[in-house]
């Protein structure tokens, strides 16, 4: 577990003692409860309630990607448009590809989103409310891109997966910051994102010239 884990408490703690020196002050409140700072971070305060808000945190971007599979599997013209792009080489030509990574790398979020909450004191902090944001805006965005893809407009397309990597790197860093754990999990997802961007702009040069597929 990090250093940050259960900041919230330690800081709101640490402010609340009457002292002027508030690391002496913070060193005699150890003292007194006869522990030891390191013990005291590393107690086990996850509980039964966390875990079910875990998993609940984690339905939702995994939600999303069995939405997008599901939306493009029902609409044949849009599998068609895509199937009839021009591609790079190196692009995966089986969209099912795509949907499974999709899976494998939204899936962590809300668990990694529930750890940065939790650790990083809730919204009471702007760091933690900064690193949320950028994942939410991250999420919303990638889901955007269903009906963006439905549209068949490739230059929306490029400018939104840009948007989503952007955040989505930013969001890793700023969880790492909080919660190490969590700034890992999200990292397959920036990668990830980044792949998507580049395929998007390769797809959009190559089918420039092509209108109304």
């Amino acid at each position: 577990m990090s250093n940050s884990t259960h900041r919230g408490e330690f800081e709101r703690n640490w402010s609340q003692l009457p002292h002027s020196d508030a690391r002496e002050a913070f060193q005699e409140f150890v003292d007194k409860q006869h522990c030891q700072l390191a013990a005291y971070e590393t107690m086990p305060f996850w509980t039964t309630q966390d875990t079910r808000n875990s998993v609940i945190s984690s339905l939702i971007p995994a939600g999303a990607a069995v939405a997008a599979f599901v939306a493009f599997a029902k609409d044949q013209q849009v599998a068609d448009w895509w199937s009839a792009l021009k591609k790079p080489n190196w692009a995966p030509k089986d969209v099912r590809v795509y949907s499974a990574i999709d899976l494998l790398t939204l899936s962590p979020l809300g668990y990694a989103s529930y750890l940065v909450y939790k650790n990083g004191g809730g919204f009471d902090y702007n760091d933690t409310k900064l690193a949320l944001g950028l994942y939410g805006t991250s999420v919303a965005l990638a889901v955007a891109t269903i009906p963006i893809v439905k549209k068949k407009e490739l230059g929306c397309l490029w400018k939104n997966t840009t948007v989503v990597s952007l955040t989505a790197t930013g969001a890793a860093y700023a969880f790492y910051k909080i919660d190490k754990k969590a700034g890992f999990l999200l990292v397959p997802f920036a990668l990830w994102t980044a792949f998507y961007a580049y395929l998007a702009y390769s797809i959009k040069k190559e089918n420039d010239p092509i209108k109304n597929l």
